[in-house]
C-alpha cells in the first residue's frame, strides 16, 4: 500500500511542529504548576532551534528508529530537544524559584498559536490529498 503522507514534506514538517508545540505546552504547564515550589527552576527549550533541526533533517535525540516503512514516526516524550540558547531567568525570588507567571502565559499563548497554525497547514495539505484521491476515483 502506498502512503501518501510520508512523501509530503509539509505534512511531515507540520507533524514535527505539532509534536514540538505539544512538548513545549507540557513544559509550560509544568512551570506554571510549580509557580510556588521553592527552588524550582524554569524549564524550556528553543522551539525555533528544534524546528530548524527538524527541517534540515538532523536527527534529534527524540527520534526513534523505524524498522518498517509503514511504521509511524514516534518520539520519546521523556527527553527534550536540545536547547540552543540558555534560559536566563528574569527574576528569582528569595526561595530560589524563578518562574514568571507573565513570561509563562506569554509563551503559552505563543505556543498555542504555533500549534493552531501548524494544524491549519496540515489540514490544508490533507484536504489537497483528499481532493486528489476523490478526483482520481471518478
Amino acid at each position: 500500500m502506498f502512503d501518501l503522507t510520508s512523501g509530503n514534506g509539509m505534512i511531515q514538517t507540520m507533524d514535527r511542529g505539532l509534536s514540538l508545540a505539544s512538548q513545549r505546552q507540557t513544559l509550560i504547564a509544568s512551570n506554571l504548576a510549580n509557580l510556588d515550589t521553592p527552588g524550582y527552576r524554569t524549564r524550556d527549550f528553543s522551539f525555533e532551534g528544534a524546528m530548524k533541526a527538524a527541517i534540515s533533517g538532523q536527527k534529534s535525540p527524540t527520534t526513534l528508529a523505524t524498522t518498517h516503512p509503514m511504521h509511524l514516526q514516534g518520539s520519546a516524550s521523556a527527553s527534550l530537544p536540545p536547547s540552543l540558547d540558555p534560559l536566563q531567568p528574569l527574576a528569582e525570588r528569595n526561595d530560589g524559584n524563578d518562574v514568571s507567571l507573565d513570561r509563562e502565559n506569554m509563551l503559552l499563548a505563543r505556543t498555542q498559536t504555533t500549534y493552531q497554525t501548524a494544524s491549519t497547514f496540515m489540514q490544508v495539505e490533507l484536504r489537497k490529498l483528499y481532493s486528489l484521491i476523490r478526483e482520481g476515483s471518478k
